[in-house]
């Protein structure tokens, strides 16, 4: 006997009723309520999650949107300009206090349970469940892009201010006596205190990133697995069923190149803030023996 499951954004639509609408028992009987078994037995914890999410979603004032507007600039200017660093301008691609599963492991997991619904052949409506794959795809395909921008953006400023901050170092005899001068010792110590702030919050942006980066790289692989093995399952699919298989398994192939490329921008830019420190370390060096000279 056939079983028809509704797609999966109608089978979470059905739980979002807010708690206004309903009477205590009601709530506690969709919280309650036992949700699909998922085919990939790692993602079943992250598809749970992301279901319960939805229970409250409509009222949840963090509940940002994944696609952000905001451009890279303004997002390292905001990163650059708190008083105190707070993920912010990572949008809802940070994992918040109280949730256990990222929100990529979160996204891939429900980007396989629409695969398995199309397998199986469960779905209510194809049409529908291949609508809410694109969905996914694209935001994905937003996380890699923006988190792309923000890493080349950090990367030019970084090696930017590694270009200016060498001269001085090059020419250390007249830097040094430069140095003599009380004023000029006053703003560089001043200007390197600015720069082991960017040096600071650039660090932790790039730390948070490249977790980010790695859970959506295991995910992932996790669904590239799955995909291998239903592949060999699924011999009666349609030619649309097809298309949409052959797709996803060239979006996990690039998202997988996609995910190594960010580890090894992440890699260079922890390189280039490591050779920035250094020089704004010599410069403070030279600053103080400057200054204890002319006491």
């Amino acid at each position: 006997m056939n079983i028809t499951i509704t797609p999966e954004s109608d089978w979470l639509s059905s739980n979002r009723m807010s708690a206004s609408d309903m009477d205590n028992d009601s709530l506690s009987d969709v919280e309650d309520a036992k949700p699909p078994v998922h085919p990939v037995p790692q993602m079943q914890g992250a598809f749970e999650e992301s279901m319960m999410e939805t229970l409250n979603e409509s009222e949840d004032p963090d509940s940002l949107d994944r696609m952000s507007t905001v451009d890279s600039v303004s997002r390292r200017k905001m990163l650059l300009e708190q008083d105190e660093y707070q993920r912010t301008v990572a949008g809802r691609w940070k994992q918040r206090p109280g949730e256990q599963f990222h929100p990529l492991w979160k996204l891939v997991a429900q980007i396989s349970f629409g695969m398995h619904l199309l397998q199986q052949g469960l779905a209510k409506s194809d049409e529908e469940v291949i609508k809410i794959l694109q969905t996914h795809v694209d935001e994905i395909d937003g996380f890699l892009e923006r988190t792309t921008e923000d890493f080349d953006l950090a990367q030019g400023d970084i090696d930017e201010r590694i270009r200016y901050l060498k001269l001085p170092l090059e020419h250390g005899s007249v830097f040094d006596t430069m140095l003599n001068d009380r004023n000029f010792r006053i703003a560089i110590v001043e200007g390197n205190e600015k720069i082991e702030h960017i040096i600071d919050r650039t660090a932790a942006a790039m730390n948070d990133s490249l977790k980010d980066v790695q859970k959506g790289l295991d995910a992932t692989r996790e669904l590239a697995k799955y995909l291998t093995r239903v592949d060999k399952q699924w011999d009666e699919r349609t030619e649309e069923h097809d298309s949409v298989y052959l797709a996803m398994i060239g979006n996990t192939e690039g998202w997988t190149r996609a995910f190594l490329t960010l580890q090894s921008k992440g890699n260079a830019l922890r390189r280039a803030l490591v050779q920035l420190g250094g020089i704004v370390a010599e410069m403070q060096r030279r600053a103080g023996a400057a200054s204890r000279k002319n006491l």
